[in-house]
């Protein structure tokens, strides 16, 4: 598949536009230089001394892989495969690979590859934002979570600045932006200018934020666009001069330097409508032409009277959209795997996406090319730590609002942007957490906002697979991938269950929430797991601050090895969830690792394992198989006809309830008791007569008075017509 290009988005242009506008078709010429790896990108292109085609490949096993054809002056031509989220070309033969996952929780990689597909410098990337060439492409920059970083493509040497937000870069490798280091106050209205050797650097007043920053192809000039007006500044006086402002109604919103023009989006608010247009001016500021491209209705809908903590669709109509990944999804595009931090609603290219809440706009950035760029609103204004949205792959020329804006429930933020490979055009939507006067995308994404949509009325329920051969379930020994036979369990188990969901969609996707009880054959009334939740996705995921835990939970959740491979990618979804994997708190930490069904002092016997499965409607799936355990322990039944039996209480040592089987060779009284050390009764938990055979009563920790006691031994006493027995038992909360 072949992607042509538009003008619009070689350009960065007109981002206030719905649509792309009229400008998309002209034929002007336009360097390659810069990000060319979004959908509207791809395409043939020359660049001052190479001709560079991509072609995305369809039908391979991994995604975003393009055959990368550059052609040189002297007509040599080179072939490269390539895997990236956005390529950039350089005059000096190299091209650059963006790679990254969904998740900023997993390193980014930049990998720079020379024409004949030799990887020469290669780097992992924390939370990276804005990845660009300078003009020629000498020098590559990108922000991150430790600054905004210069690397001199010839010579590979890298510098560090504060945090810039705009920033531009100049072909020496000097850079110029509004700074905003961790650690100091945020200042919106001074700019700094570093030189390409480092330094403290200058920074000089300014009125206000700009909208954009641009060096000349030489690096002679710096050019500042605010929203009124376009300045040319000097960069060792500091002074500026104007020149052009925006027409009445208009804002100016984007800016691209070519050798012989400067290209300048604008948009236009009406009160009901947003449009925008591509101005053309000469070097001067004079306008050479003027393309007026579509409007958009500003709001999907009015917003709603009576607000509470339900939240609209992000995309319109207001209804049950098909998803095609779910919070907390195992995810692995030939990379490492994660746990997906958002929900994504399917939709269609170009489709508009709204706000679904009152916020304030803190973020427009991309984390790595065209299919990458989002919008990010907080509830409120304050620079403080407070909660918003994250609102992603959006199509950059059509994005309507710029970080400082107010925006209100129904707001239109911008269009889907086309997504390259499946099909899967889609709006990638968390909620997010983050402070300061702009965020970065080192956000957290605190829960699952697909809870909180107020219609859902899809009513698929999840669907179970067989896990191991013919088997329902898997079991293996704990944390291990030595697998035990159903018929035989012992020791310490982990279970794991093969279960999806699909939601008005074709795309498999994990489910909302997992529990399971065991119980011996026979006997539901008498649990030994009753009803323990195994997961319910609705942790944060994304811990920036503390460091990354995806990695953790994807192997505490799922199962990845080659008797239970878990697959979550364009071509596969098959989730393997171990859900022994938790003590139940809905707190994951490192001590549920090591949580499982431990069958050590059960009787060896039959016992039904039954696992519900749940998504975010509340559509609820439920099966279950029979296992044995084989311990060496007695069974439920006393093998001695004619001796009373009371078996091990499980489990044990235990933390708020526990199980105490006993068995009587004939009909008769029975009484069965908790007993203190030193012989105090501490409840008597039946008393009256019995059939022959097996029986379980339950313990839950508490006295006669139904007040729970404290950690320590206790004793399990049954007395019978044909004898009396005594288990230890050990509590501990």
């Amino acid at each position: 598949m072949k992607i042509r290009v538009s003008i619009a988005a070689l350009a960065l242009l007109a981002a206030a536009l719905s649509a792309p506008h009229a400008g998309a078709t002209t034929t002007r010429t336009v360097s390659c230089q810069g990000i060319i790896g979004g959908p509207t990108q791809v395409g043939a292109r020359t660049t001052g001394a190479y001709a560079v085609d991509l072609t995305l490949l369809d039908g391979t096993s991994e995604p975003s892989l393009f055959r990368v054809a550059v052609t040189g002056r002297d007509g040599t031509r080179h072939e490269l495969r390539l895997r990236g989220e956005a390529f950039l070309v350089s005059d000096l033969g190299l091209i650059v690979s963006v790679r990254r996952p969904e998740t900023s929780a997993i390193p980014a990689m930049l990998s720079v590859f020379d024409c004949a597909g030799r990887e020469v410098w290669t780097r992992q990337v924390e939370q990276l934002s804005s990845p660009v060439l300078s003009p020629g492409g000498t020098h590559l920059a990108f922000r991150s979570a430790g600054g905004t970083f210069v690397v001199d493509l010839a010579t590979f040497r890298e510098e560090r600045h504060p945090r810039l937000s705009p920033f531009a870069v100049g072909p020496t490798g000097a850079i110029a932006g509004i700074s905003t280091e961790a650690g100091q106050v945020p200042s919106h209205d001074r700019l700094a200018l570093y030189s390409a050797t480092g330094g403290a650097g200058r920074s000089f007043p300014i009125p206000e934020r700009p909208e954009r920053l641009a060096y000349g192809g030489d690096g002679s000039s710096l050019l500042v666009l605010w929203r009124r007006e376009l300045a040319a500044f000097d960069t060792v006086t500091g002074a500026y001069r104007t020149l052009t402002e925006a027409p009445g109604g208009a804002e100016f919103r984007d800016l691209k330097v070519e050798e012989d023009a400067l290209l300048v989006g604008l948009r236009t608010t009406d009160g009901a409508t947003v449009s925008g247009s591509l101005a053309v001016l000469d070097p001067d500021g004079t306008l050479v032409g003027l393309t007026e491209g579509p409007s958009k209705a500003i709001h999907d809908h009015p917003p709603r009277a009576d607000r509470d903590t339900s939240i609209p669709w992000p995309l319109a109509p207001n209804e049950q959209h098909e998803v095609g990944n779910t919070y907390g999804e195992y995810q692995n595009y030939s990379g490492s795997p994660y746990l997906h931090p958002g929900v994504d609603a399917m939709g269609y290219a170009g489709q508009p996406v709204y706000a679904v809440a009152d916020g304030v706009v803190k973020a427009v950035l991309t984390t790595s090319g065209e299919w990458h760029w989002r919008v990010a609103t907080s509830d409120s204004a304050t620079t403080a730590l407070c909660t918003g949205y994250l609102y992603a792959h959006l199509d950059l020329p059509t994005i309507a609002v710029s970080v400082g804006d107010a925006v209100v429930e129904g707001q239109y933020l911008g269009d889907l942007v086309e997504w390259p490979t499946s099909g899967f055009h889609h709006i990638h939507f968390a909620r997010i957490q983050d402070e300061g006067l702009q965020w970065y995308g080192d956000w957290l994404t605190t829960d699952n906002p697909h809870l909180d949509f107020e219609v859902q009325t899809e009513s698929v329920a999840p669907v179970f697979e067989t896990a191991k051969g013919n088997d329902l379930l898997a079991f293996c020994f704990n944390e291990s991938s030595v697998y035990q036979d159903s018929d035989a369990l012992n020791g310490e188990v982990d279970i794991i269950a093969h279960v999806g969901d699909t939601i008005e969609s074709s795309w498999v996707c994990t489910v909302q929430e997992i529990r399971y009880t065991i119980y011996p054959l026979g006997f539901p009334q008498f649990p030994v797991v009753a009803d323990k939740l195994a997961v319910n996705f609705d942790m944060a995921l994304d811990t920036y601050y503390g460091g990354p835990i995806d990695p953790f939970l994807v192997d505490l959740f799922y199962k990845q090895d080659s008797t239970c491979r878990t697959r979550g990618d364009y071509q596969s979804r098959e989730f393997y969830h171990v859900i022994t994997n938790s003590d139940g708190d809905e707190v994951y930490d490192s001590a549920d690792v090591w949580e499982a069904w431990n069958t050590t002092e059960l009787p060896d016997a039959e016992y039904v394992v039954r696992v519900t499965a749940t998504d975010a409607a509340g559509n609820a799936a439920a099966d279950s198989m029979v296992v044995t355990t084989a311990n060496g322990n007695p069974t439920w039944i006393s093998p001695e006809a004619g001796v009373v039996a009371l078996h091990m209480p499980h489990p044990n040592p235990a933390r708020e309830r526990a199980t105490v089987a006993f068995s009587l060779p004939a009909r008769g009284d029975a009484f069965v008791g908790i007993y203190s050390p030193s012989g105090r009764l501490v409840r008597a938990l039946v008393d009256r007569e019995f059939p022959a055979g097996s029986h379980v009563v339950t313990w839950d920790g508490t006295d006669s008075t139904d007040r729970p006691v404290g950690s320590g031994v206790y004793f399990a006493r049954l007395e019978a017509s044909g004898g009396s027995r005594i288990r230890k038992i050990v509590l501990a909360r």
